[in-house]
């Protein structure tokens, strides 16, 4: 049995999952994947699985199991300690666990041991994982106005806790129109699912209009994206958190990097000030306004 007690008597437990993955601090490490293995243990009720034998009833670890693989295989930490924590703070949030136990090695990395890794154990309730959540906000087609609805809309739902100046892009993916304006924002996090969210950002922009075209890259009324939701991943779906923006596009990184200056991207380990400074895509032309553009709705730094 790995690290401490659980609290109940009842667990599942997934030994020796062998994933490769960027993990280490050499050169070497940063090019080459190395094979890393995951014991995961966590509580769950069996009773009722066992009453009715259907597995209806039953925990899906083979879903944990694919969601942890996804994870580890899509990160680039230098640190397995770095690994193991966002690892188990994502597994906490993503399925409601009340605790997990969690070990993560690396087999062969030691001379002369078969194995050397990190035992961790976590609490639900002690995760750093915060309730908020970092939205992206873009317009072309009066932008001020509808932007600015937007934010209240987006603050009246869920309390506004921080947003950057508005940016001047331009276009990406069909350049013959007019320029974009872009913001990061952050609002707290009512929790559930991601499509429940998104549902919601659909119906904010249906009211500035939004109509479905056949040029995904044309001229729209409102664009809103979530960039991040605490630390929490999901790469499973085809919309994936954090937002594959964050990596290749300049409106969707520099704005959030205004708001948080020392944040990391979950999954990388990156930090934004890193991403920003290796941005490569030069031809994305950024240029941020006025700090009153979007009056009332000034830029403030999100303090977490």
């Amino acid at each position: 049995m790995i690290g401490e007690l659980m609290r109940t008597q009842d667990y599942i437990s997934i030994h020796a999952l062998r994933i490769q993955c960027i993990i280490g601090i050499f050169d070497w490490e940063r090019k080459q994947k190395q094979e890393v293995s995951i014991d995961l243990k966590f509580p769950c009720d069996n009773r009722k699985a066992a009453r009715t034998d259907r597995i209806e009833d039953a925990v899906d670890y083979k879903k944990i199991a694919k969601t942890t693989i996804a994870f580890v295989e899509s990160s680039q930490f230098l640190l397995v300690e770095t690994l193991a924590e966002r690892l188990a703070e994502n597994l906490i949030v993503q399925f409601s666990l009340p605790e997990i136990d969690l070990t993560v090695s690396k087999p062969g990395a030691l001379r002369g041991s078969r194995n050397v890794g990190v035992q961790i154990h976590r609490y639900g309730k002690d995760t750093t994982v915060e309730n908020w959540m970092a939205v992206g906000l873009g317009s072309n087609i009066q932008p001020r106005m509808n932007l600015t609805r937007a934010m209240e809309d987006l603050d009246h739902r869920f309390g506004l806790l921080g947003c950057s100046h508005v940016y001047e892009t331009s276009p990406v993916g069909f350049s013959r129109q007019n320029s974009f304006w872009n913001l990061a924002a952050v609002f707290r996090d009512p929790g559930g699912a991601t499509s429940s969210l998104r549902n919601q950002f659909r119906m904010i922009e249906n009211k500035t209009g939004r109509k479905k075209i056949s040029n995904r890259n044309g001229p729209r009324t409102l664009d809103l994206d979530i960039l991040l939701r605490g630390h929490r991943v999901e790469l499973k779906n085809k919309k994936k958190l954090p937002h594959p923006d964050l990596v290749k596009k300049a409106f969707a990184l520099y704005p959030l990097l205004e708001i948080l200056p020392t944040g990391t991207h979950p999954v990388t380990g990156l930090s934004f000030m890193e991403m920003a400074a290796d941005f490569g895509e030069k031809n994305q032309k950024i240029r941020r306004l006025s700090p009153e553009t979007l009056s009332p709705f000034t830029p403030r730094v999100f303090t977490r």
